[in-house]
């Protein structure tokens, strides 16, 4: 049986072990830190939970098609329950507006806002999803080692509709369906869970758009890391093996072939096959000699990073009602916001920020009479903010929200914790800071992403958002299927229907 070490346990690297555990290898993470989820982690602290990262359950027939190939459902796995409403937004100068997660609903209040505009919406939506269709079958389940994934009728047929989505920005896109700022900006806003600009990312990622007006918002009570602890549960009963606390200092090359791994202990751990879910830019430029470098720091020096970020876990005293589980904040210079973050790298005057409250859904995650407020506001990348900076930011964010929602959170606050650039840094060893890894530009999306193997190490690989198919928990699990597949030899697009033992090839 072949040994595979994995490196980081992060979403990514837990839904390998669990893929190539099924398919017969022995597998063993190893993680600096003292337990799992990595950037999808868990904090608590004075009787509040709190997600450390993602908190929007994204995708979910991405989770169902990865837990069948595990022999289990998500209704097995999670306790999953649908947001009603589905989140809420705030406007700097305008009415709120609640999106309730029902089409025709959402239509009706479209329509209030802007004449036609609902009509639009279902337009807009049925085309979205057509493209999320298409990228599921053949662009996100691919490491693009083979043409003929490109000769496909439903891509041949659609080249010329897809070449548009590409080389059109979804700002320009959206506007051909609405031109009220207010709607606008409730479609273009998934574009910062991609660590992108809405201004530069390309259409085709409105495919994310389409996702929560036609299958609605859930959430995994336990909060998402309940998706981390299942993926443990699962890891340990095939036979996993976990690490922690066991920091990294190096992969071991021998003529060519990465054969281990150099804690930072001292120790050196052999294996046949080493994959990666630490930050990508640290393991080449960190865990990789110059000479093993694929991805050197001249390649990175030309890459985007998305943006870094405050986030701030407080625990309020009193009720929200003001706030539904998922609050969103938009303030009026759209523009301005993102060209501060990706252009003049500038701290955001006022910024467009988001709000989870998972008290609103699960009472666990806080103390009774009590809410649990997770904020987050991007911030641009490669920043440092000092103790002081940090707190007059947070006093700062937290005036904008009273000012454009009413709510005083800060004469309410009986636990504060702040989580900045710095230690995106040190947790992470993020590169530049980033909360989420490289951005979602054309340029380093699909077959332009960096690819998941080393072309200078063999039997390296990576996996997880700095690789295809990039930033999120679902994007994650697809790239522990993209894993399999270089391993199993499948190089033709899609999802796999089964995970099949692999051949041994040592």
């Amino acid at each position: 049986m072949s040994k595979i070490i994995i490196i980081g346990a992060g979403i990514g690297g837990l839904a390998t072990a669990n893929l190539l555990a099924k398919a017969g290898y022995e597998v063993h993470i190893y993680e600096k830190e003292a337990g799992p989820g990595g950037r999808a982690g868990q904090f608590k602290k004075d009787g509040f939970t709190f997600d450390t990262g993602p908190s929007w359950y994204l995708m979910p027939d991405v989770f169902a098609h990865y837990f069948e190939l595990l022999g289990t459902t998500v209704k097995k796995e999670l306790d999953l329950v649908q947001l009603k409403p589905a989140y809420k937004v705030f406007f700097e100068n305008n009415n709120d507006v609640t999106i309730t997660g029902d089409l025709e609903k959402d239509a009706e209040t479209f329509e209030t806002i802007e004449a036609g505009a609902g009509e639009s919406l279902k337009k807009y939506v049925e085309k979205s999803d057509e493209t999320y269709q298409l990228s599921l079958k053949h662009f996100l389940y691919s490491n693009f080692t083979s043409t003929t994934d490109f000769l496909h009728p439903d891509i041949t047929k659609r080249a010329g509709k897809m070449l548009a989505l590409a080389t059109t920005s979804i700002d320009s896109y959206v506007k051909r369906f609405v031109t009220n700022q207010q709607l606008k900006q409730i479609l273009e806003y998934p574009m910062v869970f991609l660590g992108t600009s809405p201004f530069n990312a390309p259409a085709l990622y409105s495919l994310m758009s389409a996702l929560d007006f036609k299958e609605g918002v859930f959430y995994p009570k336990g909060t998402m890391y309940a998706i981390v602890e299942q993926l443990v549960k699962l890891g340990e009963s095939f036979g996993v093996h976990y690490h922690y606390k066991k920091g990294v200092k190096r992969i071991v090359v021998s003529n060519g072939t990465a054969s281990g791994i150099e804690l930072e202990s001292g120790p050196k751990i052999e294996a046949d096959i080493i994959i990666s879910n630490a930050d990508l830019h640290f393991t080449e430029t960190k865990l990789l000699n110059a000479e093993n470098q694929t991805y050197p720091q001249k390649y990175w020096d030309k890459q985007e990073a998305s943006p870094s970020a405050l986030l701030l876990y407080l625990g309020i005293k009193g009720k929200v009602p003001e706030f539904e589980h998922h609050t969103l904040l938009f303030v009026e210079d759209w523009k301005a916001n993102f060209d501060a973050i990706y252009k003049t790298k500038t701290t955001p005057e006022k910024a467009s920020l988001y709000i989870s409250k998972t008290s609103h859904t699960d009472a666990s995650t806080a103390p009774k009479g009590h809410e649990n407020i997770f904020v987050l506001v991007p911030l641009p990348a490669g920043i440092t903010l000092t103790a002081k900076e940090t707190k007059d930011l947070t006093a700062h964010y937290l005036n904008q929200i009273k000012v454009m929602t009413g709510v005083d959170l800060e004469s309410r606050i009986v636990s504060k914790t702040s989580f900045g650039p710095d230690d995106f840094k040190t947790k992470y060893n993020s590169w530049q800071s980033s909360m989420l890894g490289p951005s979602h530009k054309l340029s380093q999306s699909a077959f332009f992403r960096t690819p998941n193997k080393s072309k200078k190490v063999t039997n390296l690989y990576y996996v997880g958002s700095g690789t295809v198919p990039g930033i999120g928990v679902p994007m994650c699990l697809i790239s522990a299927e993209l894993i399999y597949k270089r391993l199993a030899g499948i190089k033709r697009g899609g999802r796999v229907q089964s995970i099949e033992p692999i051949k041994d090839i040592f």
